[in-house]
């Protein structure tokens, strides 16, 4: 039997494990945790008919969601996965991630690799979540999302599939969290450790971003055409593009209102365009790749045949 955990963070498995086999009868529902427990965006939900309160992570609210068995497979060529269609209630579109309804944030790709937990909770009266508690059944990241007929279809891969694999395999898309990390890249020129942050001006469109730049020491600087291409620009919390990211096609010098800015031009577009005063981002230069002195990423450089000849 799965470790049980109270909502006082204790082990009760023995209790559970001591009504079950006295015949007594557990009322039993699964809770969802999609994002991580410190995002105020994250999900809370269960498949219960009111909300469930687990004091050992938080208050789940009732949804209609339900989950697939649960793939499991030997070794790690194949991961183990799980299927959730959740059908969230109709609302409608708006341009701001903060107020954008579920079905608009999963065609953005929003969902994609955020973090999934499911666990079973035991429950000796109904609505007792505390108790007992619940136990582990799944976790992991959000392989892919889609739309049908009304239902948001989840799949959601196993955490283990970080053990043969570099990245997860939707890694390019319009909106994703791995490229909020800080792994952010300085233009050439600098080495002060220091991520060029910008407040959005206007002129904007879906494909293309004016920015001012607030960094301390380099207030309103103006940086070198193409420093950051290929690079990407990442839209800061508590904006209308909250995580949203794009890859940089080139960013140049521009003059509005007799004032000079930075103008970054996107390869992918944005759902919308950003807000003036209310969006701020911040840019990342191209990561270098250092092929120095015969260094290839820890392997020697063996020339092809057809170079050595």
């Amino acid at each position: 039997m799965k470790t049980v955990i109270g909502g006082n963070g204790q082990d009760t498995t023995s209790l559970v494990l001591a009504w079950l086999t006295s015949g007594a009868k557990l009322t039993l529902a699964n809770l969802y945790l999609i994002g991580e427990p410190d995002d105020p965006a994250a999900l809370w939900l269960t498949d219960y008919e009111s909300p469930l309160v687990w004091s050992a992570w938080g208050r789940f609210y009732p949804a209609v969601i339900k989950r697939g068995k649960v793939e499991s497979k030997i070794g790690f060529d194949d991961i183990s996965s799980l299927d959730l269609t959740w059908s969230p209630k109709p609302a409608a579109f708006t341009q701001s991630i903060a107020t954008a309804n579920p079905y608009q944030l999963a065609q953005l790709g929003y969902y994609d690799n955020r973090t999934v937990r499911v666990w079973t909770v035991y429950m000796p009266t109904p609505g007792d979540a505390n108790t007992y508690g619940a136990s582990e059944l799944f976790g992991g990241r959000i392989a892919d999302s889609t739309i049908e007929r009304g239902d948001l279809q989840l799949k959601v891969n196993s955490f283990l599939d970080v053990v043969n694999q570099q990245v997860p395999t939707n890694l390019i898309e319009l909106l994703n969290t791995a490229a909020a990390y800080a792994g952010a890249v300085q233009p050439p020129g600098h080495t002060d450790g220091k991520i060029p942050q910008f407040d959005v001006i206007t002129g904007d469109s879906t494909t293309q971003v004016n920015g001012d730049c607030t960094t301390a020491g380099y207030t309103h600087h103006v940086f070198g055409a193409n420093d950051f291409q290929h690079g990407f620009l990442v839209f800061n919390g508590g904006g209308t593009l909250d995580g949203v990211w794009s890859a940089i096609q080139q960013n140049v010098e521009v003059i509005i209102g007799g004032v000079h800015y930075n103008q970054f031009l996107l390869y992918a577009p944005l759902p919308w365009p950003p807000t003036p005063g209310v969006d701020t981002f911040y840019v990342s230069a191209a990561s270098p790749i250092n092929q120095a002195d015969g260094d290839y990423g820890g392997f020697p450089y063996i020339p092809s045949p057809e170079a050595a000849a």
